[in-house]
């Protein structure tokens, strides 16, 4: 039997706009990221831990930055990744960690964040191009700023991860 991994992703993003954090006429938004050290730079995550619920986990990952999950509890898409080499079968529930103005996640600038427990992360606030590499993402955070759900599942072996955001080359990040 193939090794499975469940892993939790919680998507916060932050509108050119505020006043209008659906329109898209001044650049998709920007998405928050973290990494630990010199790792490399992802949408917060956590792995599913064998019967938590996938909302508990999106808690879970909410309070490792100090944040909360909004009350619209969704899960924006699904995004199933066949194994490769020493890498397991992956699947990536992508959930709604609601848009916040800048003030409302301060990016860190040194090395620690600003969460108000002890962490060992950094924070940046990244524009689309970050994940138009990542079609489970980039759908996600369509589906975000349209308030539709969106479904990526059972995808081919052969098929490349590659998406696109629309518009993405007006995002001037």
């Amino acid at each position: 039997m193939n090794e499975r991994q469940v892993r939790v992703t919680l998507l916060v993003w932050r509108p050119r706009d505020p006043d209008r954090p659906g329109d898209l006429s001044a650049g998709w938004p920007h998405v928050l990221q973290v990494r630990t050290g010199t790792g490399f730079w992802r949408v917060p995550s956590v792995l599913l831990r064998s019967g938590e619920p996938v909302l508990d986990a999106a808690q879970r990952a909410a309070y490792a930055l100090g944040l909360t999950v909004p009350n619209a509890h969704r899960v924006l898409a699904v995004d199933q990744r066949p194994a490769t080499g020493r890498a397991p079968e992956e699947l990536t529930i992508i959930t709604d960690g609601g848009w916040v103005t800048g003030d409302d996640v301060p990016a860190a600038d040194g090395t620690c964040c600003a969460c108000p427990h002890p962490c060992q992360h950094q924070r940046r606030w990244a524009g689309t191009d970050a994940v138009a590499d990542d079609i489970g993402l980039a759908s996600a955070l369509g589906a975000a700023v349209a308030a539709i759900p969106a479904f990526i599942v059972n995808r081919e072996a052969g098929l490349s991860n590659r998406g696109h955001v629309p518009n993405a080359s007006q995002d001037t990040s």
